[in-house]
């Protein structure tokens, strides 16, 4: 008969073990935890990011749409009248008045202003553009055409998203 000796693999004792995979297992737990946290803020981020460059681009396309507006209607509006107020957004240019974006921002500068004839549906206000006629250089005539075009964010009182676009034309005669 064969005889089995257990003393080379005893088993551990209850008093022997410590713990030890437990508290592995929390710190790997907690280590999980802040890594998906973090992962979760930064997919929060970058949606606000896309968020908000998507509304810019709705701004700045509804502007290039008063551009080209402007210069499609450019032989119904080269004739004027041009006054040193803005008439149907028709105006002379006036030196005196600062072509900063804090200017063109404020709601007093867009009165009588246009708008293209196309409807911009996602935007929350339709885009505006002002046309002034700029001093003449010879028989060359200038113009400047500031449009306004604006995001889907805010309301149609206060939109957060603006775009400011300026063209210049020129007409010879």
């Amino acid at each position: 008969t064969a005889v089995i000796d257990r003393t080379l693999s005893p088993m551990p004792c209850r008093s022997q073990q410590r713990g030890a995979t437990l508290l592995v297992t929390l710190v790997f737990v907690i280590v999980l935890s802040l890594l998906g946290i973090g992962a979760a803020q930064n997919n929060r981020f970058q949606e606000l990011m896309g968020g908000s460059t998507r509304d810019r681009e709705l701004a700045f396309e509804s502007a290039e749409a008063a551009l080209q507006d402007a210069k499609a209607t450019f032989a119904t509006w080269r004739t004027g009248p041009f006054t040193g107020t803005v008439t149907n957004g028709l105006s002379l240019y006036n030196a005196g008045n600062s072509n900063g974006a804090a200017w063109w921002n404020a709601s007093a500068q867009w009165p009588n202003y246009r708008t293209p004839t196309l409807n911009i549906t996602r935007a929350i206000k339709q885009p505006q553009y002002r046309i002034e006629k700029m001093p003449d250089v010879g028989t060359v005539q200038y113009f400047r055409v500031t449009a306004r075009g604006f995001g889907a964010a805010g309301t149609a009182a206060d939109p957060t998203t603006i775009v400011i676009l300026q063209a210049e034309y020129r007409y010879t005669p």
